[in-house]
């Protein structure tokens, strides 16, 4: 058993400033198999980090069961289509775990989109002591202010999602390759499933249901998200451009269907997206890694 005391802390603001903050974290040794969570009904909302230091644990989500072995942590979002259980052929499991606000949803989703809900994380590595040192400090109370506790979740979230950013690079498989293919060459008007599929080596069927496995999102969604965001960047950055240039240099030979799947992306028109950036003088995107427009021919 872990040698710090296995305890449950939560904290309770006043604050009505809409900032991430850690809800609550716990040391837990479970060895009942009453111990199963569904939380498709569930009444409190929050994001979970669970991560697994001994033992086995289940995680069933979107229809897939994850084993949840030591060193893996999985994130999810409650209420939601999943399940995490003390599995019958495991004896016990032991972890941490963090509850976070809803605020962490968009980083979340972005690791759902490198590495899906589960991750390794050894437990030499510092997002594993960072863990630890914030369950020390709840356990002594050392978080008292509501700033103190939001500092702690920002910091935590952007370690973890530079992390898996920095280890999804690394891990290539066909899955992958399908999807820098759509990276790489989404202004081109003929991508498809079928283009994808070929490119990574795969069946059409095996690459929707391994993509949406792995990214939480299928393939054909993917490429409208790729082609909505670079045409996002190009509505901000390059006003000279029309609306057909921009439809053509994502992949749209058709204006008003790009309007159409960007308002189904976005809830607002190409020109009012357009016209928000026009109140600065100069407009400067700032990218996640390095990225140039490719213009097609």
């Amino acid at each position: 058993m872990y040698s710090l005391p296995h305890h449950s802390v939560g904290f309770r603001f006043s604050s009505d400033l809409s900032l991430l903050t850690l809800k609550g974290i716990g040391l837990h040794y479970i060895d009942s198999h009453d111990y199963s969570w569904n939380n498709r009904t569930r009444k409190d909302e929050h994001c979970l980090l669970q991560f697994c230091i001994d033992g086995e644990g289940s995680l069933e989500i979107d229809g897939i069961t994850y084993s949840i072995l030591p060193g893996d942590a999985f994130l999810i979002d409650i209420p939601g289509e999943n399940h995490y259980y003390l599995p019958h052929h495991s004896s016990f499991w032991e972890f941490f775990y963090l509850e976070f606000t809803k605020e962490c949803l968009p980083l979340l989703r972005k690791i759902y989109r490198s590495m899906g809900p589960v991750i390794h994380l050894s437990m030499d590595c510092s997002l594993f002591q960072q863990i630890t040192g914030i369950y020390q400090q709840a356990l002594n109370n050392q978080i008292q202010t509501f700033f103190d506790n939001s500092k702690i979740a920002y910091r935590f979230w952007m370690d973890l999602t530079s992390y898996v950013l920095e280890i999804s690079r690394s891990h290539v498989t066909k899955i992958d390759t399908a999807k820098t293919y759509i990276d790489q060459n989404y202004y081109n008007e003929e991508l498809n499933l079928d283009l994808v599929a070929d490119h990574a080596g795969l069946s059409k069927y095996y690459l929707c249901k391994e993509f949406h496995k792995k990214y939480g999102i299928s393939p054909g969604k993917y490429i409208r998200e790729v082609r909505i965001s670079q045409a996002c960047r190009l509505l901000m950055t390059n006003t000279d451009y029309t609306m057909q240039e921009i439809a053509q240099m994502v992949g749209y030979a058709n204006n008003n269907y790009f309007g159409k799947v960007f308002r189904a992306e976005k809830g607002i028109s190409p020109n009012k997206y357009k016209q928000q950036t026009n109140q600065y003088d100069v407009v400067r995107a700032v990218y996640e890694t390095p990225h140039h427009i490719k213009k097609s021919d």
